[in-house]
């Protein structure tokens, strides 16, 4: 799987569509929304204004109608899609890609509307981690309780929760990157499938 070749292939999909939405729309992308469109920021440039009052501050930050058009039309474009051709996986196979790279597109389609499948295991697998969380624990803490305080035992402590949530940290990351690479994957399959039938 080259993964700079998917992206690019994704980031074209996406774009190309947004511009056909919004050129279907009768309202063409300006050059500031293009610009922005293949220039997606990693963190929000807006400013942030503190209302002043340290008891309740309140920050409120203006908002971006450019990039609001631009997941507006993401979302209509991704909707006609899904009702001219239900089973496409183009939409899918974006949304994942710009995951697994975490690039910002994934975040505009995320506004737009789109979802990661999840497992139907899932809930279970977050169950047992919890479980394994808390068995793994209890070790630790047996160590330290009913026993006079030793700067040793309470390093132990610390690091044995460090590490146990550091461990699960990481896998937790690589589990979710695997499956991103299973949906890419299945899209590529479905789409190779839909080609072929095509023909």
């Amino acid at each position: 799987m080259d993964r700079t070749a998917d992206l690019g292939a994704a980031l074209g999909f996406v774009v190309s569509r947004i511009e056909e939405q919004a050129m279907r729309s009768g309202e063409p992308l300006t050059e500031q929304q293009r610009f922005l469109l293949n220039n997606l920021p990693r963190q929000s440039a807006a400013p942030e204004f503190n209302t002043g009052d340290p008891e309740f501050p309140l920050y409120f930050v203006p908002r971006d109608t450019t990039y609001e058009r631009l997941c507006a039309l993401a979302k209509a474009a991704h909707r006609s899609d899904l009702e001219l051709n239900p089973g496409s996986p183009d939409w899918e196979f974006a949304f994942n890609v710009s995951k697994l790279s975490r690039h910002p597109m994934c975040w505009l389609l995320q506004w737009a509307g789109m979802k990661q499948r999840r497992p139907w295991g899932e809930r279970w697998l977050l169950i047992i981690a919890a479980l394994l969380f808390i068995m793994s624990t209890m070790p630790l803490m047996l160590l330290v309780v009913n026993e006079p305080v030793a700067l040793w035992r309470w390093t132990a402590l610390v690091a044995g929760y460090v590490s146990i949530l550091l461990l699960m940290y990481f896998a937790s990351r690589r589990i979710e990157e695997r499956q991103l690479e299973r949906n890419i994957e299945r899209c590529r399959s479905a789409s190779r499938f839909a080609s072929t039938l095509a023909r």
